[in-house]
């Protein structure tokens, strides 16, 4: 079966960055092991993950559908651009998000509730967060049973020190705990897998040919 260059193109530039994706973090939640990050480095793994996805699929339909004046449908960046301009937008609220990978909210409330006691922070705890009246913010916490995610909101943050602190006491805290094999993440890695084996087998068949398209595209751009 013989696939013309410029769809091997599109199922290459739609299908690596996301099956990537879903294989890392398939193994991540495989392993069991805690991981502390914000939701900056989320948002932004996210985002490379659907790349292509976002950009040759519904940006190229908006494209097409006379929403946009002529002289913007006919730019060659106008769709990144667009899916810039998205990511962008989101990226304000991860500079106030932690997320944990592969804990018990136990756990999370316990360490974080031992770093506010230990760096004298008043606060009151409510079910789902703490309240910090004196700094004027608060602390949410949602999780995510199946995969075992526990995500935490600085609503009205202004002290970035006590984000930072309680990132590192957490990942230090955590560190020594494992919650065992997730089938999910297994299952979540293994599909992964099978995404990233089209664009493989696409690229084996002809590399030259793609090479050679990708270096006019770009002498074109």
């Amino acid at each position: 079966m013989s696939i013309p260059l410029e769809d091997a193109f599109l199922i290459c530039s739609n299908l690596l960055p996301i099956g990537t994706y879903f294989c890392v973090l398939g193994l991540l939640h495989a392993l069991g092991r805690p991981l502390v990050t914000t939701g900056l480095r989320d948002t932004i793994a996210l985002a490379l993950a659907l790349t292509g996805l976002a950009i040759n699929g519904p940006i190229s339909y908006v494209l097409h559908s006379r929403m946009l004046p002529e002289f913007l449908v006919h730019s060659r960046w106008i769709g990144l651009l667009l899916y810039v301009v998205l990511v962008v937008a989101m990226v304000p609220r991860g500079f106030e998000t932690l997320i944990i990978y592969n804990c018990t909210e136990a756990a999370v409330v316990s360490s974080v509730r031992a770093t506010l006691e230990r760096l004298g922070v008043a606060f009151h705890e409510v079910p789902g967060g703490w309240i910090m009246a004196n700094r004027g913010m608060s602390l949410e916490m949602d999780s995510f049973g199946a995969l075992s995610n526990v995500t935490l909101h600085f609503r009205g943050l202004r002290d970035r020190t006590l984000f930072r602190q309680i990132q590192v006491d957490l990942a230090e805290t955590l560190a020594g705990t494992r919650i065992g094999y997730s089938l999910v993440g297994t299952l979540m890695a293994a599909s992964g897998g099978l995404v990233l084996a089209l664009p493989v087998w696409v690229l084996a068949r002809n590399p030259r040919d793609f090479v050679a398209m990708f270096r006019e595209m770009l002498g074109a751009w």
